[in-house]
């Protein structure tokens, strides 16, 4: 008998009984429950019909009981177990008009109502404030970051809109290779390990090639989830992170859209009414001008073309019931190596067709379901979908790597309010196909191969709320039949609040994964990924994560500190070999990844002149270290220190922002030396020919590359005229043209620097 992972309890049979003991009393304490009188519904903006996230729902009885809660991200708000009779209802939320009716509750009933509220004038300046006040970068609990479309907008980059991968770099214990490549690291987490969701579907490669860029800018957004460790019972299937993106809905009241126009990347959005107040539509299209428009940057050449595709359609299906369709599309290809330098620093320039070209594709579809049922104080979503992304390495129509993979799947979820607290429990079902082609990059592992696997998993959770702290228990378990592996995954997430300014959260869990990402560690730069579900009869591999952390409010700032520990098993990596080779095996490794970061966020306030000021400063400690039969080794991404800081000075409608980020350097594997290689063969005599020239490496990732750092500089001018916005952005990165390393050629001694400095100019043009 193989053995067990030390993360699989080996009481799993009596583990499943539990569970489902646990699901059985639940469903059959349910409909005693529902006896009792209930009030849900959603809150909505009078002018686009979307969800208000936050608002203030307060229901008052004859006698002078109060119950209140705060709308979720759906605006959805329920009270259970409440008394038949008469109650005041007051729905308000900060810079709207404040809502007021009377209603009525019968025994036994469960009312749903839609609330509507209308911008109030002359506030609105105090609704921003109070949005900075609900997110940012010091709104972290036991790993858990909320991202607003306001905090995404805060960080610019070249063009006009704002980007969630902007966003993504600021965001302590996030690593990036660089400005491209379109990968990221996440607290010691390899790149197929972070899970991204859009609307519930799976996003596989959610970066663009240029990583100032993703598949989903500002405009799309109604709010981020990011998870970077001890996410709830909910999430599966991937053990290092979740980030769950949900998309906008579309203005259900009047036509709207933006247009924008810049080098790196120009857009048009249109959204607006198909049955006004009842269904709408938002569609988003951008692509990048950079290539066609400038070429070649301070001899640096810029061949790299991307670009998304959005849509949405949401209807509301009476008062109880809502369905969403979403769909996105994007491509990315560009010459990672573009031009390289020798160790001189001498430019070399390199062809189209050079085999550092890479390319990816991404094609998601989904549908969302949401029903509250009749007389049941309960919220069910149903979730289904296809994703699929392609990836390709080297020449165009002839790439010397090729990878796919598909998936389909359908989920359900459901919440049980009962009273302040509530259950939570669920399913999923995912079929994914797994294609590749690698000309022998790896020994032991066909060049080409075609999988198909399941994942089902289900669980079972509980919310409890109280004024002082949230508890939310939950286990999942999760079977893969092609493997032959069930687990049980146990997870716990707590937020206790010290003070009405201080809190402490804190995180634990365990996590599994089937369906892997092969990537050769062993180049500077690498970020080709060819998706693989782990062998029949192997370990799954698997994390232990454990968060804890604090955050309070001061006058004048915010801070948060949060430190956590990942402890990973049965990692495949590339076996290292002192002499340089195109193949390599692969090899099972355990893990550790450890550290803590602070965050310090300035609240806006009176500077100069009537000019505001406002900022941000975060620090990350880290480090990952890999152990395998043949030896430990910190892998590519142990970025120890990392810190970003940016300052935002706002006078009326202008504003200036100079941000930055410094960060040490990256480990790699740097040559030893050189020898003279013969074949021995009868007929070699070594005395007379000469042998081939060989490169030696030294020990595994035993150098560091030089340290990253990077100053941009961005102006901007937004002008507000009712319903029309024009927005004009210049502004320029890497201000100071520093030489930050991205790929280093061990065979050749050539080098590709990340971009240089790199001026951009962009306006844009709004109907709200």
């Amino acid at each position: 008998m193989r053995a067990r992972s030390r993360y699989i309890p080996a009481n799993i049979p009596r583990l499943m009984r539990l569970l489902f003991a646990c699901l059985c009393l639940a469903l059959t304490t349910l409909p005693a429950l529902a006896q009792n009188s209930g009030l849900r519904g959603f809150v909505t903006d009078g002018s686009s019909e979307t969800a208000l996230q936050g608002a203030t729902v307060v229901l008052t009885s004859a006698s002078g009981q109060v119950f209140g809660q705060a709308t979720d991200g759906d605006g959805f708000f329920a009270f259970t177990r409440v008394a038949a009779g008469e109650y005041g209802l007051r729905v308000s939320f900060v810079g709207y008009e404040t809502h007021e009716e009377q209603v009525a509750l019968r025994a036994g009933q469960v009312r749903s109502i839609s609330v509507t509220l209308e911008e109030a004038e002359g506030v609105l300046g105090e609704a921003l404030v109070i949005a900075e006040a609900e997110s940012g970068i010091t709104a972290v609990a036991a790993g858990l970051e909320t991202i607003r479309p306001a905090d995404v907008d805060r960080v610019p980059i070249p063009g006009v809109s704002g980007d969630l991968a902007a966003y993504l770099q600021t965001v302590p214990g996030v690593v990036l290779p660089g400005d491209r490549g379109g990968q990221f690291h996440i607290r010691g987490g390899a790149p197929d390990q972070n899970q991204v969701l859009l609307d519930g579907i799976p996003v596989y490669a959610p970066l663009h090639v240029l990583s100032f860029f993703s598949a989903f800018p500002e405009e799309i957004i109604d709010g981020v989830d990011l998870y970077t460790g001890g996410y709830g019972a909910a999430y599966g299937e991937r053990m290092s992170s979740v980030m769950d993106v949900t998309a906008r809905n579309g203005n259900k009241q009047n036509i709207a859209g933006a247009v924008a126009l810049a080098p790196f990347l120009s857009g048009l959005r249109v959204e607006g009414p198909i049955v006004p107040g009842r269904v709408s539509f938002l569609l988003s299209g951008r692509r990048s001008l950079v290539e066609e428009l400038t070429p070649e940057v301070f001899g640096q050449r810029m061949a790299y073309g991307f670009g998304d595709a959005f849509g949405k359609i949401h209807a509301l299906i009476g008062n109880r019931q809502s369905l969403s369709i979403t769909g996105l599309s994007t491509f990315d290809r560009g010459d990672l190596s573009a031009t390289q330098k020798t160790f001189l620093g001498d430019a070399v320039s390199t062809a189209d067709t050079d085999s550092s070209r890479i390319a990816w594709t991404n094609r998601t579809i989904g549908a969302r379901y949401q029903i509250l049922p009749g007389r049941l104080p309960a919220k069910m979503t149903l979730t289904g979908g296809y994703s699929g992304s392609d990836q390709d390495f080297g020449p165009a129509g002839n790439p010397e790597r090729e990878s796919t993979i598909e998936s389909m799947e359908g989920k359900l979820d459901i919440i049980w309010f009962l009273g302040s607290s509530e259950i939570q429990m669920g399913g999923l079902y995912r079929s994914t196909q797994t294609r590749f082609n690698l000309t022998g990059q790896f020994e032991a592992v066909p060049n080409q191969q075609h999988h198909t696997v399941s994942e089902a998993a289900a669980y079972l959770g509980l919310g409890i709320r109280s004024q002082k702290l949230d508890l939310d228990p939950g286990v999942r378990i999760y079977n893969v039949p092609e493997i032959g592996e069930t687990v049980i995954e146990p997870r716990i997430r707590a937020k206790w609040s010290v003070t009405g300014n201080h809190s402490v959260s804190a995180s634990w869990g365990l996590f599994h994964q089937a369906i892997v990402g092969l990537n050769d560690e062993r180049d500077i730069g690498n970020v080709f990924t060819a998706w693989t579900p782990v062998k029949a009869g192997s370990e799954l591999p698997a994390a232990m994560h454990a968060i804890l952390g604090w955050s309070g409010s001061f006058p004048g700032f915010r801070l948060a500190i949060e430190g956590y520990y990942k402890d990973y098993s049965s990692l495949q990596v590339p076996i290292f070999s002192p002499f340089p080779r195109f193949t390599t095996r692969l090899e099972s490794a355990d893990g550790q990844a450890y550290g803590a970061d602070i965050r310090l966020e300035l609240n806006e306030r009176e500077f100069i002149e009537e000019t505001m000021l406002s900022g941000r400063v975060s620090y990350s400690l880290g480090k990952v270290e890999y152990e395998t039969a043949s030896g430990s080794y910190t892998p590519g991404h142990d970025r120890r220190h990392y810190v970003q800081g940016a300052l935002a000075v706002s006078k009326g409608e202008v504003s200036l922002t100079v941000q930055g980020q410094y960060g040490s350097g990256l480990p790699f594997t740097p040559s030893a030396g050189f020898d003279e290689w013969y074949l021995f063969t009868p007929d070699v005599d070594v005395t007379t020919e000469a042998g081939i020239d060989r490169i030696l490496y030294a020990e595994r990732n035993s150098a560091r590359q030089p340290t990253y750092a990077r100053v941009d500089v961005f102006i901007q001018r937004k002008i507000e005229r009712g319903r029309y916005v024009g927005t004009l952005r210049a502004g320029a990165i890497n201000v100071f043209n520093r030489d930050n390393l991205f790929y280093f050629d061990l065979f050749t001694f050539k080098r590709v620097d990340q971009l240089p400095v790199v001026p951009s100019v962009g306006m844009k043009l709004e109907l709200r």
